[in-house]
């Protein structure tokens, strides 16, 4: 899939960052069993999916991103530098736009 930017310059074809993709969606599963209690803790999908605890705990965030970063994400659009080790590798806003402040620092850091 290739993007056109509305200024007309050339972009560089979308590409799906598939571990990215899984652990937003593994994230969102998660928290959607946190919240409904389904599970206790993040420590059962942990040991459910034969997960260390610190990984879940470092991929639950994922679940809280803006909705136009997922979609960013699961479209292949998301800047090259935010893959899943640079988006879990420090606390991850919670607040949407200091989210999309994040993924447009690293679109800048990328280019």
């Amino acid at each position: 899939m290739i993007l056109e930017p509305t200024d007309g310059a050339p972009t560089p074809a979308a590409k799906l960052d598939r571990a990215l993709v899984r652990a937003v969606v593994l994230a969102r599963i998660w928290a959607a069993q946190l919240e409904c209690g389904e599970v206790e803790s993040i420590k059962a999908p942990a040991q459910r999916e034969k997960l260390c605890n610190h990984y879940t705990t470092r991929l639950l965030p994922l679940a809280y991103l803006a909705p136009d970063l997922v979609s960013q994400i699961l479209e292949g659009r998301q800047p090259r530098a935010a893959s899943l080790g640079t988006l879990t590798a420090g606390p991850l806003p919670t607040d949407w736009e200091a989210q999309r402040l994040r993924f447009h620092q690293l679109g800048n850091a990328a280019a």
